[in-house]
């Protein structure tokens, strides 16, 4: 049996991420992608991954579906926890990455003398809330100014156009923007943080592209600090099946379910659900039940960081 997919390309689901991450995990570890520099370290302690994701040029861009830039994601199932040491743990590697984006970005031997912090996102909807709850922790200084720009329905708004506006009225060194992100793997949803210096899309998460916040719209840099609440239905779909299919493999010696999808690729599985779950709910995104606590103590340990800059 051989998936036909849909009559219109328009029609397809992608199985989109934030996370460069993940985009190049679409490669195997040993295939170099040129243009795209990977490293990787681990804290036994805290059983945290640091990975950096380097795209050094347009091609590299291309073959990654992402902007050149560094993107740095700092992965540990603590991060979610309410655990005062393991946060600061935490911020400690957050705060130290910050500083390797400004340092690469506007010298080592400088400090931004105004920064502007924007938590993007929806304060009324806890999955989109890490970014104005993470800014009203923040600690307001002589060179520390911060705004939640909330959203389009809200203020009648684009976010890009509060943004810019203010930008063009204080002209800040720096911007740090905080969003909530979406992730293809359900492991990394709540565990994981991303920084990146290439900016971010508000709303690029459930496929509310607007302008990008970066340092060609806005002429100074944006790091981007995200964390992926939500996933889309149809990846638990998929990721569940590819779970059944492996342990039936473990246990029985004719796998049926297997043999079923022994012709399909990665994608058509995945378009296959899609295709079934989306006539019913259309477009879905899921995130835990705990969402809300899981918002405050990723908010503390965003801030904690920012706080010590």
């Amino acid at each position: 049996m051989k998936f036909k997919g849909f009559k219109n390309r328009e029609d397809r689901v992608d199985i989109y991420t934030d996370l460069a991450l993940e985009e190049r995990e679409k490669f195997k570890d040993n295939v170099e992608i040129d243009g795209v520099e990977l490293k990787k370290k681990y804290n036994d302690e805290l059983k945290m991954t640091t990975t950096l994701v380097n795209i050094k040029t347009e091609k590299g861009a291309k073959v990654m579906g992402k902007p050149k830039g560094h993107y740095i994601t700092i992965e540990t199932k603590y991060a979610k926890e309410d655990d005062k040491y393991n946060q600061k743990k935490i911020s400690d590697e957050l705060l130290k990455n910050i500083g390797h984006l400004i340092n690469a970005n506007i010298g080592k031997d400088k400090r931004p003398e105004a920064i502007l912090i924007v938590g993007l996102g929806n304060a009324q909807a806890t999955p989109d809330a890490i970014g104005p709850r993470t800014a009203s922790l923040v600690q307001i200084r002589k060179n520390i100014y911060c705004i939640s720009p909330e959203v389009l329905a809200q203020t009648g708004m684009e976010t890009f156009s509060i943004v810019k506006g203010i930008v063009d009225e204080m002209k800040p060194d720096l911007i740090i923007a905080i969003d909530s992100l979406a992730a293809r793997n359900i492991s990394r949803v709540t565990t994981t943080i991303q920084l990146t210096d290439t900016g971010i899309i508000p709303g690029s998460g459930i496929g509310n592209n607007r302008e990008r916040l970066n340092r060609e719209n806005l002429g100074c840099t944006v790091i981007a600090i995200g964390v992926p609440m939500v996933v889309h239905s149809v990846t638990i779909v998929n990721d569940t099946m590819d779970k059944l299919i492996y342990l039936l493999s473990q246990n029985m010696e004719n796998n049926c379910l297997q043999k079923v999808f022994e012709d399909f690729t990665v994608e058509e599985k995945y378009q296959l659900f899609a295709e079934i779950m989306t006539e019913d709910i259309g477009q879905m995104f899921v995130t835990p039940k705990d969402v809300d606590e899981i918002v405050d103590n990723l908010s503390t340990i965003i801030a904690n960081s920012i706080n010590r800059l």
